[in-house]
């Protein structure tokens, strides 16, 4: 493995296609999108491989992998790779045993090469078993070495953070390695499509805004939470939720932790509208009485910020006392 290639991967600007129909889904580390940025990683030497670790949302098979292959400057001569192998999870950075393999994939520079069949006469598909919940690793074993050939094509990264536990190196071909610790800045894009025959799982962002993965969406429903869709997972879901920030008047999109921490309401994940609170019911009590008024001027007294509702605001003088008894006669909604 040529590090000091490795470490000064080029960057290059990537355009990609890729999508699911039907029960197809998609499983990828990698965060690339249309347009997006990517590292080139012209690093590697002939018996090399790039492998990423993988995890099946459903039972069904794999009937498509997707490699991104891209060049510098673009229109690099397209290159006879050794072959794309499927090994079963192991214990990483070490694949498991070899499950399957294509022999031969022919890759071209611009972006996603995607491969749905064994043969060149599209007669005989890919179709590899896989089972909801299984690890697998996905790997591009290099049949020409492109080590300091800075223009021509290469595997790629997204450049945006390489996740540990699921990005491999095979070094000289022998000793398998993690890239992050290679100095690789992203996951590589090396993608599985799998066709889904049983429930389709993914995360979930639950009503107390936590995210569990593994969730069928009637699991989801069942339990009053939000599914995150099929093949979704935490470590890409963002539990997010309107958040009532009565200080600002703001109805803004946070996760529950988040709008804890600025002193917001949260209306649970997935909401867009705010729940807004009865701003003169300091008691939280759902009623309006004295007690709020007496709980209005404690805080008052104290100094605290909550008091401070009218301007000039930095001070605390009658016209907060006025505007809270204003909110006060308004009543609660």
């Amino acid at each position: 493995m040529n590090m000091k290639k490795l470490i000064g991967a080029l960057v290059a600007t990537a355009a990609m296609t890729a999508s699911a129909f039907g029960q197809e889904i998609t499983v990828q580390n990698d965060t690339l999108v249309d347009g997006g940025t990517v590292s080139i990683c012209p690093c590697f030497a002939a018996g090399e491989e790039a492998a990423v670790w993988l995890t099946s949302p459903c039972d069904g098979n794999i009937v498509a992998f997707q490699i991104f292959w891209k060049s510098q400057l673009g229109g690099a001569a397209q290159t006879l790779e050794e072959s794309i192998k499927v090994y079963e999870g192991g214990v990483f950075p070490n694949p498991g045993a070899l499950k399957d393999e294509l022999f031969a994939p022919l890759l071209t520079d611009g972006g996603l090469n995607e491969f749905r069949f064994r043969d060149d006469n599209q007669t005989i598909p890919i179709s590899i078993p896989v089972s909801a919940g299984e690890e697998f690793v996905l790997s591009l074993k290099f049949g020409v070495a492109n080590a300091g050939q800075i223009f021509q094509a290469s595997i790629a990264d997204d450049a945006n953070g390489c996740q540990g536990g699921k990005n491999a190196v095979k070094v000289d071909g022998i000793t398998w390695t993690n890239a992050c610790a290679l100095g690789v800045g992203g996951d590589w894009v090396i993608r599985a499509v799998i066709d889904c025959t049983g429930d389709p799982f993914g995360s979930a962002c639950m009503p107390d805004g936590s995210c569990v993965d593994g969730m069928t969406e009637d699991d989801a429903i069942n339990l009053g939470a939000v599914w995150g869709g099929l093949g979704s997972d935490c470590a890409t879901t963002i539990c997010d939720g309107a958040c009532f920030i009565a200080a600002t008047e703001q109805c803004l999109q946070f996760t529950k932790a988040t709008c804890d921490a600025v002193g917001g309401t949260w209306a649970g994940p997935g909401t867009v509208d705010c729940d807004m609170p009865c701003a003169a019911d300091i008691t939280g009590e759902g009623n309006l009485n004295l007690q709020d008024v007496f709980a209005f001027l404690a805080l008052f007294n104290s100094q605290d910020p909550l008091a401070d509702i009218a301007e000039p605001f930095g001070t605390f003088n009658l016209q907060d006392v006025f505007a809270y008894l204003g909110l006060f006669n308004m009543g609660c909604p």
